[in-house]
């Protein structure tokens, strides 16, 4: 495999064809996650695309691989994404479009989403509590569940791989969390073994999160699906919510608006999935949710914005969590409330 950098890659798509002869060629490295490299292309009189290769070591403190294989299993999420997402935002997807692929160097190019593009991510942390986003957000995870549940593309090939799923989240997340809590691992090993064998299996991201989401003038674009496999539509609820209420823990107590998303994003999802997936989805979520909490603290890769006094409340939170099972999500916000009430964050 020959690695691809921002200094290196102008002269390999000479090389490979890919961009036209005597075009000026601009790359400039994009800061999407820490397993792949990303990259803008922009050539002289073309649309610009972005260029991903995966790298076999991610860039953690901790050690942490994962096969490049994954970079064909984004491949095949965008290409079934694109059959069955709607695609109306004029000029821009609710996914990217794959271009082209260099199969030995695994890399692919896909379209780029608009230049006006914001990482959602980073409006949350600028205490930007934006419902219509927020309720956009939810009702594109609802499309992808219900519209993928028994799809054929899920049966075999990339997609019905789960290997890296247990590479880059069940190891890293749940697995090390069990060592670190060992008197939560009964509780923690039900929830692999419900995504071992899920009792509802849709298209799963795997990486549903606001740093993986786009916000435009157009509307929104979803990002990074290598971690995507057939498996349990509650991992994928349970995941993103906690990304909401880690924002919120974080900006606790002067401002609750991003706790408050909480609710809009789970309201958006279900109006839109219906009675279509299985009744127990969202307890199962609220469980996912407490341990994408806790594996965010004492996790393989933990989040950097909060102060050791909400790490501390989001670890009493979770563990209670997990213990106690909450079967809808206002339990669990109560189950958040209580647990940081003592450091009188909320």
């Amino acid at each position: 495999m020959r690695e691809v950098t921002p200094e290196t890659a102008a002269d390999y798509l000479r090389e490979r064809g890919r961009v036209p002869g005597g075009r000026g060629v601009r790359v400039q490295a994009l800061g999407w996650g820490v397993s792949n490299v990303v990259m803008r292309v922009d050539v002289e009189g073309e649309p610009p695309f972005v260029l991903k290769q995966a790298r076999e070591r991610l860039r953690t403190k901790a050690l942490w691989i994962s096969r490049l294989e994954r970079i064909w299993t984004e491949r095949a999420a965008l290409d079934l994404l694109a059959h069955v997402l709607p695609q109306e935002q004029e000029g821009a997807g609710v996914t990217p479009r794959v271009l082209f692929a260099e199969p030995d160097d695994f890399l692919f190019a896909m379209t780029c989403a608009p230049d006006d593009s914001v990482v959602w991510k980073e409006q949350l942390l600028a205490g930007e509590a934006d419902v219509a986003v927020t309720r956009a957000a939810g009702l594109i995870l609802g499309s992808i569940h219900v519209e993928t549940l028994g799809h054929p593309a899920l049966q075999d090939g990339p997609l019905a791989e789960t290997v890296v799923f247990g590479q880059l989240r069940i190891d890293p997340f749940y697995r090390t969390i069990a060592r670190a809590h060992p008197d939560l691992a009964p509780e923690i090993n039900t929830l692999i073994r419900s995504l071992e064998e899920p009792a509802t299996r849709t298209f799963v991201h795997a990486d549903f999160s606001p740093k993986n989401i786009l916000v435009h003038s157009q509307g929104l674009t979803l990002v990074d699906f290598e971690t995507a496999h057939a498996g349990d539509p509650a991992y994928d609820l349970g995941f993103v919510l906690s990304h909401l209420l880690l924002k919120g823990v974080r900006a606790a107590p002067a401002d609750v608006s991003a706790l408050a998303l909480t609710r809009v994003f789970l309201d958006a999802y279900l109006d839109r999935v219906g009675s279509r997936l299985d009744a127990d989805l969202v307890r199962r979520a609220c469980c996912h949710a407490a341990a994408c909490s806790l594996a965010r603290v004492d996790g393989t890769s933990p989040v950097d914005y909060l102060d050791a006094p909400r790490q501390a409340s989001v670890r009493r939170f979770a563990r209670a969590a997990l213990r106690e099972q909450p079967a809808t999500w206002d339990e669990l916000l109560q189950l958040l409330a209580r647990e940081m009430r003592p450091t009188h964050l909320i």
